[in-house]
This record gives structure tokens, sequence and C-alpha cells, in this order.
């Protein structure tokens, strides 16, 4: 948070976003050259101010949240297991909403635009003031709610007027749904140009996300309590109560089914033909902007070749990657054995089934080894399942996995994928995380412990720790959603969708299934029609546990995760890891290792801990307190509003 200062619009400001991706486009002219007074005396720079507003929406496009939860890891190590909500407290931004807003009262009054165009700027300065609280209270609780520019308050002395307090929690939930109550009334449903731009459907979206979130606090408040001995607590401002959660599902809902009723959005690729057809539909969902499924996001494509979101140069696997220079890195993101387990496989007729990789003849699926590379001689004492191939135990696995996650003996870029980590030798040695990468020849072929003999062919488990720059996956999977598939791109400009239709509909299924109970309203219908985009048949009900299972793996890597997590106070907390999970809170891998001491070469599959979490790096597991969901307060001292508990 930022101490109050005077504000003047300047052309520093004004143009400080010219480097910044396009957001409309529908811009003309030499905007550079235009004065403040002209910004504020045409539409074009109105335009140009409504622009810079939108570049400060804090969205989180590719932040690679999920980092921060079960879900994946920075392949490096060094990612925790809480967080990963972007916080935002910025007075400069709220000021610049409120700045624009009493510019388009002005350029009204003037006649320099009419009200049709004064309601469409006036909503979307409401759409993104009421982002920029959303963003605010997810994370601090209630903040001071100001929504004017204050100009008027500099007196000269100590400046009393400029100190607003912070409101109550619940205040600020309130302010933010009303605000995008009436940016949905004053949008348009439609946009001929500026297609970015914020529209009806997109305040309604984000009224059913910022609902569901209160809904959910309020309901989970208790579950990480914080003791009303704090002042923020007992003044309400980083406190909820289980009373309002009704409410706030139930605006929820009302807000999604005003989309869903409109008939403008629609699943894409809602009915495939077979699974090949559910990975191909939703690998292109990702790769460009589908209207189907689009209610608000960022575009990346602004006229200029080189702009980019980053993602392929970070994330591409070791074997196929772009030429990047200078920062950019590859095969960054690790996605957890936790989350690949996550993931369904398809059963008989099509139904889902538990998709849990099995590795092991006596079914302790849950059992993880420590320190593998050390620890052999637990691990020859177990009976493995053994594969043909290093891709053999995900062949019935979810569409949405195939279309997002890189696995083991994968094909992607046509180019077989190499993850392995050890090799178990015909005399019974059996090596883990070699760097050395140990080989030997068994008739016409040469196993290695990496799967490949050079560095440059095999993208997992090489030089970890320190040594390790991000480019060897460290879990055994990569992330394969957003990246295209058929080359490398030093410069990807693939959008970011911020809310989807996907997501309304597992707004509407959470939101009735909590407030009404199993298959309430349509949720059965809705979380089906998602299941059915990716080829499963049956019919699952819609129970809270199904809806939550649903949202992990359709909205997996778009930073729904540690959003649903932090909402429903849901992460780890002290009590669980201490008492009755002691190694819970601790990320995992699979590490592939092709096994030749038992006669005919395959493969096994040993569950262990991802080494930046085991008990030689991290002897006691991640835990989280109750306060940590209410983020420190900067400059609460000069600010003069109430600290959060973290702060007392």
């Amino acid at each position: 948070m930022k101490k109050i200062i005077t504000y003047t619009l300047s052309l520093a400001l004004l143009f400080g976003a010219a480097s910044c991706d396009k957001i409309f486009d529908n811009l003309e002219g030499d905007l550079t050259k235009m004065s403040a007074e002209d910004m504020t005396g045409s539409e074009a720079g109105l335009d140009r101010l409504m622009s810079n507003l939108y570049a400060s929406l804090p969205l989180g496009a590719f932040s690679s949240g999920e980092k921060n939860t079960p879900n994946a890891t920075e392949t490096s190590g060094g990612t925790g297991m809480f967080g990963g909500v972007p916080a935002f407290w910025d007075y400069s931004a709220v000021r610049d909403v409120n700045t624009f807003i009493k510019a388009i009262d002005e350029a009204k009054s003037k006649g320099t635009i009419d009200e049709a165009i004064y309601n469409s700027y006036l909503g979307e300065a409401l759409f993104v003031r009421a982002y920029y609280y959303f963003a605010s209270v997810r994370v601090y609780g209630g903040v001071p709610i100001v929504t004017e520019p204050l100009d008027d308050k500099f007196d000269g002395g100590d400046n009393a007027g400029l100190y607003i307090p912070r409101s109550t929690e619940k205040d600020t939930w309130d302010f933010v749904l009303s605000e995008l109550d009436k940016a949905a009334d004053l949008l348009p449903s439609d946009r001929a140009t500026g297609k970015y731009r914020a529209t009806k459907w997109s305040a309604l979206g984000l009224k059913s996300r910022v609902a569901l979130w209160a809904a959910s606090v309020s309901k989970y408040w208790n579950q990480a309590k914080i003791g009303d001995n704090y002042k923020a607590v007992s003044e309400k401002l980083a406190y909820m109560d289980a009373s309002y959660a009704d409410n706030y599902y139930q605006q929820c809902i009302d807000a999604c089914e005003k989309i869903i009723n409109s008939g403008k959005f629609a699943l894409y690729g809602a009915e495939p033909a077979d699974v090949d057809q559910a990975v191909a539909n939703y690998t292109n969902l990702f790769l460009s902007r589908q209207d189907s499924e689009w209610l608000f996001g960022r575009s990346y494509q602004n006229g200029v070749s080189s702009n980019t979101n980053n993602f392929d140069l970070q994330n591409s696997p070791n074997q196929i990657h772009g030429s990047g220079t200078g920062v950019w890195k590859f095969g960054c993101y690790s996605v957890t054995l936790d989350m690949v387990d996550a993931y369904d496989d398809y059963g008989a007729g099509f139904s889902g089934v538990d998709g849990t990789i099995r590795t092991r003849t006596d079914g302790k699926e849950d059992s993880y080894f420590q320190t593998p590379y050390s620890n052999t001689a637990s691990i020859k004492a177990v009976s493995f399942v053994k594969y043909n191939t290093p891709d053999g135990p995900f062949k019935d696995k979810d569409a949405r996995f195939l279309a997002s996650v890189i696995y083991p003996g994968t094909t992607f870029r046509n180019t077989t994928i190499n993850i392995q980590g050890g090799l178990w030798k015909s005399d019974g040695t059996l090596t883990i995380y070699d760097d050395t990468n140990p080989s030997e020849k068994v008739g016409d072929v040469t196993y290695y412990g990496y799967g490949a003999a050079s560095e440059s062919n095999f993208s997992a488990f090489y030089k970890r720790g320190a040594t390790n720059d991000g480019s060897w996956y460290t879990t055994g999977f990569g992330i394969r959603k957003f990246l295209d598939p058929k080359q490398p791109l030093s410069y990807s400009q693939n959008p970011w969708y911020d809310i989807r239709y996907a997501e309304i509909l597992l707004n509407y299924c959470e939101a009735e299934v909590e407030k009404n109970g199993t298959n309430a309203g349509n949720s059965k219908q809705y979380l089906n029609q998602i299941r059915r985009r990716a080829y499963f048949l049956d019919q699952r009900d819609a129970t809270l546990e199904n809806v939550l299972h649903e949202r992990r793996v359709e909205l997996a890597f778009e930073d729904d995760y540690p959003m649903t997590l932090y909402r429903r106070r849901a992460f780890y907390n002290t009590v669980r890891d201490a008492a009755s999970n002691p190694e819970g809170g601790r990320k995992h891998a699979l590490i592939p290792i092709a096994d030749l001491h038992s006669g005919t070469p395959g493969y096994i599959f040993v569950r262990a801990n991802f080494f930046g979490d085991d008990v030689d790096v991290r002897p006691a597991p991640y835990s989280v307190n109750a306060s940590q969901y209410y983020q420190a307060i900067q400059n609460f001292t000069i600010n003069k509003v109430t600290p959060n508990p973290s702060q007392e």
C-alpha cells in the first residue's frame, strides 16, 4: 500500500503503458502526440486512459500460481505449498479509476461523448475498480473504500481527510458485488470492435467468482479461525460469519444463470466423437481465443511480432524448446504426481474411474520413498508393477491430462519425451538420480539412467537442486497446456482466459451444491456437460466432492486451484499436518526406472517425495497458520489503518 500523495495526470503516466500489450483493437491516431487535455477531450484519448486502467488489472496471466499448491512446482525447487493468490492494494490505481470517472463526467457534460458511450466507459471503470477491490479483499480482508479522487482533501496541514479507515470485510465484499451489478447494467452485451474490453458478461462472470469467494470464506472462515483478541478480527475487518454464506451463494447462482440462459456461450468442442477429438479440442481451446467460451481475458497480439507471454520458452521440455537467450529457460514447470493421480481414467463404456497411477502389486499407492537415491535397498524390497513402455501407466487417462501434461514416453512436437530417473541393471545394481548417467546394453538396445545418452535428448531429473537451471523436470511430469504442439515459439502469443464459460458452469454447480445439496438445480446437468467435453459418457452425481474434483482438473494450471484452496480455507494447517498426517504438506514425484534385473526389460515407477520437499532438504512438512490467510498490510502506520492479525 502506498502513502496517499498528490496526483496529477501527466504524460509520463498516460503513456506509461505504451510498451504494454494493446488491450483494445480499435485505437487510432498517434496518441503519443496528445496532450493531457487531448486525452480527456477526445474519445481516442479516453480510450487510451481506459487502456491504462485495464493494464493495471491483477489478472495473474500465466503467473504459474499453482506452483504454490500440491498441483505443481518450480522445477529447480523453492516453491512452497501455500498461496499463489496475487495481492493488490494500490491507492494510485484506484485513484486513476476515480479520476477517469470524473473525466468522463466532464466529457459528457461538454458533449464530447454521448450517453451510450458514457455508459460504456462508466461500466468499464466500475468493472475495473471492482476487480481491483476484489483482488484486495480476498487477501487483506476489509480495505478503505475510496470512490472519488480526494484532490480536495489536501489541506496543507495534516491532510486528515486523506486517511480513510478500513471497511469491514463484509462491507468490502458487498461493495465489489454492488459495483459489478452496476457495471453489468451499463456495459454492452457485444462489442463489434475492442473485443478484449469488458462486456455485460464479463461483469456477471466476475460477479459469480466474487460471490462464490465471499460465500466460501463465510462458510469456512472457522476452519482457519483467528481469535477475536486481534483488533482486525474484533472490528470485523478480517472476519466473515457463516450466516452470510447463503446470500452470497445465491448471488453466484443468479449471476451464472444470467450467463448460461443468455444462450451466447457454450463449451468449445462440447461433444467430441472420441478421446482423440476431446484432446484436440481441449488443446486448441488454449492456443487461440474461442469466443464460445470467452468472457474476459488478455490478448498478447498487439501487432508486434516479438510481443510474448513468455510461456513457451520457459516451459517447453528440454528436448524441444525455443531459441531464446538471456533470462529465458525451459522445463521450469513441473507437474506433481499428486495432480496426475487426480485425473480420472476411462473405464468401461468411457465412464470415469479412479486414475491413481498403479505402481505396486500390494496397492500401497499412498506410500512415498524418502531420499530415493540413497534408499535403494527399501525400493528393491517392493514388488512393483512392470510396464513394457514408459507411457504404460497413462494410456487410459482423461483427455484433459493428455492435452495438459507432458508425461514419460509421450510424443510432443514429433519427439518422444524421455523422462526417466534411474536404471536397475541386470546384476541387481539400482541407481537413481545419478548424473553419470549409467548404461547397460541388452541385445541391440542400450538403456540409460536418464533414458538417453545425451543431456539434450532427455528431459527430467538431471542436475537437481542448485545446478538445475530449470531445464529438467524434477517430478516426472511437465506442463503441456498452453504450449503449441507443433513447434517451439520464441514469442508465444496465445491469449489468457481470465474468465471462461467452464468456470461459470463450475461456479454454479459449487454454489448450488453448497447451498442446496447434491444435484441441486441444474448442477448435475452442467457437471456432466463439462465431463462430456472430455469424453466421459457416464453421468456423475453433483456431490461437493465431485464438483471440486472436476474443478481441479478442468481448470488445472489456470491458477484457479490456489484461489479455490484459499477461499475455502483448505490449505494444509498445523493441526492436520502434525497430528493425523505428519508427512502431509509435501509434493510428490514419479520416478520411471528402466528395469533390466528381472529378465525382460521394462519399466517400474517409484513414488517419491519431490526432491525439494524431501526430508533431507525440509525435515518438517508444510504448515499454515490461520492468520496467513490475511496478508500483511504495508505502511499501515503511515496510512493510519488497523493492521492484520499477523502484524499485531
